[in-house]
């Protein structure tokens, strides 16, 4: 992985009991539960869909792209305390997911205002 020391390690945030279902599914459906998966299957999940989501055109799928967005924005800031206060560490992995979330709502966001303002001057 991208391990650099000893506060700066990506197996050690992958390998700790967050790393698997948000650290919160175990509590849910059980630590050995199918459901219980690692981050990154999540993640594939939502990339797939936000791209599937962004190729096809109308307001649902924009509205669809926008609040997936902002629910990964609000696991990233879930994730990053963690990182952070919980496991004191550094993951460029996580980092960079992060901002790619930050950067998938303001897309998202500017989606649904050109769709708008299309719609608007179509009006006129």
């Amino acid at each position: 992985m991208c391990d650099v020391s000893a506060h700066m390690s990506c197996s050690k945030v992958f390998t700790s009991r967050f790393g698997r279902g948000f650290g919160l599914l175990e509590y849910v459906v059980g630590r050995n539960s199918v459901l219980n998966q690692p981050n990154s299957v999540f993640g594939v999940v939502f990339y797939v869909t936000v791209f599937l989501c962004g190729l096809l055109p109308g307001r649902a799928c924009g509205l669809t792209c926008l609040y997936m967005s902002i629910l990964s924005n609000v696991g990233s800031v879930y994730l990053a305390c963690i990182l952070y206060f919980v496991l004191y560490d550094f993951c460029f992995v996580c980092v960079t997911t992060y901002v790619i979330n930050a950067f998938l709502l303001v897309c998202s966001i500017c989606r649904l205002w050109v769709q708008d303002l299309g719609a608007k001057l179509k009006v006129q």
